[in-house]
This record gives C-alpha cells, structure tokens and sequence, in this order.
C-alpha cells in the first residue's frame, strides 16, 4: 500500500511535463506561423507555391497602379479589414504586402492572431520589390516628378548639416513623426536644416538613393550622407542623430 501514493506523484509528474512540453510547443508554433522575407526570395516562393493566395493590402487606388501577379486586393483601411480576412482559407499559405511594409505587418499579425496557418509578409513592400527590379502588372505610366535629383542636390548644397525625411502622406509612422520633426526644425533652425521628401512626388530620386521601407530619415554633412535609419524615431532617437552632425 505504501507504493501507490509514489505511482501517483509519479503519474502526476508525467502529465504535468507533457502538458508543459505541449504548451510550450504550441506557443512556439503560434509564433512561428509568420515569416518576413526579402523580395527575392519572396519571388521564389510564388514561383514554388502556386496555391499560395498573395495579398495586397494597399488602398484600391494604389493597386490599380501597378501590383503583383494574381494578387488580391483588400484594403487594410476598410472597417471590414479582419471580417474579410476571417473568411479566407486559414490552411492556405498568405503572402502578404504593401507599399513599404508597414501595413503588411499589420496585416500579418492580424493573420496570425486569426490563426492562419503560413503568412509571409515581403520586407520593404512594393517599394524593395521595384529597387530590385522585379515586374509589377499594369503599371501606371510614370508621371513627371515634382521633385528632381537636381532639386535634391540643391537642398544639400545650400545647407551644409541636413536630416532629410522622407515619408508619405499615406504612412502612419510619418504621421505621427511630423509634429516632432517640425519642433525640432524650429530649435535647430540655422544650425541644421530638416526637410522633407515626399517619396510619391521624388520616385527617381527614391530609386536612385534606395529608399526602402517608411519612413526614412537621413543625416548629410556638405552633401555626404554619414547615416540613415528607417522606421518610426522618438524625439530622443532624433536627437542623438542629430547629435553626429555636430
């Protein structure tokens, strides 16, 4: 009789260990179900898996100027986003993009929060896919730029310390930086000028200096760019890059 009470402390033990071995692998498929890969080997995989479902999450105005093959466009902006991507074949692998990756990323944790089984989102959007000359469908004929590599190269020969932002009216992070950057235009103001680039309008000059991914910010001292850094920045993060044209 004195034997049982150990055969179940041990039974007790196995079950916690499986449940522990159980939950743990079950978190670490819960975060391994999306993967961000660059636009070569975002390529490679739709050409390997054609039942892949890609997806464009950009606003319809943006799909119709040029997209990827066999794409499907839901806008991440409408109020019905999740219901619609709720209805999709959570089994299907997802490939999943924007303009810059900022809205894919959205997109890709909404995915995985619905648990779908594969996501993969293209790092950089459709701004690396181009920078990598890769062929987009039914794209738009370009338009003149409003602002020219001269008109750049202009700004940084009238100012000798300049922090470049380059940013879009339809990126959210750039939003939300403007009210820092124009505080800080305003207390740097004939030590260092801060402008910025609206990458829709500059789309040569975008291609030519590799602007992947928003927003992008740039220090140059007498036209040399000395750093660049991409993704939203605190005020404090500003300020140290300031901070090097000093």
């Amino acid at each position: 009789m004195t034997g049982y009470p150990h055969k179940n402390h041990r039974i007790i033990l196995t079950l916690l260990i499986a449940f522990l071995i159980f939950g743990f692998s079950a978190a670490v498929h819960a975060q391994s179900n999306g993967k961000t890969i660059l636009p070569l080997e975002f390529q490679n995989h739709l050409k390997t898996n054609k039942e892949a479902l890609i997806l464009d999450v950009r606003t319809p105005e943006e799909f119709k100027g040029g997209h990827l093959d066999q794409a499907k466009n839901l806008n991440i902006y409408d109020a019905t986003f999740k219901e619609q991507i709720s209805k999709l074949d959570k089994t299907q692998p997802v490939y999943v993009y924007c303009k810059a990756g900022g809205r894919s990323a959205n997109a890709m944790k909404q995915m995985q929060e619905l648990g779908f089984a594969n996501v993969y989102e293209l790092k950089g959007g459709i701004m690396a896919w181009e920078q990598n000359g890769l062929p987009l469908n039914n794209v738009e004929k370009p338009k003149t730029d409003q602002f020219s590599q001269a008109d750049f190269d202009q700004m940084l020969k009238a100012n000798k310390n300049v922090l470049v932002d380059f940013y879009a009216e339809w990126c959210l992070p750039c939003k939300e930086m403007e009210p820092i950057l124009s505080k800080l235009k305003d207390q740097y103001r004939g030590k260092i000028a801060i402008e910025r680039v609206n990458v829709d309008e500059a789309k040569s000059l975008s291609k030519a200096i590799r602007i992947e991914g928003l927003p992008v910010l740039a220090i140059y001292q007498n036209g040399i760019e000395i750093k660049r850094v991409t993704g939203f920045q605190s005020e404090k993060d500003l300020l140290k890059l300031l901070q090097q044209l000093k």
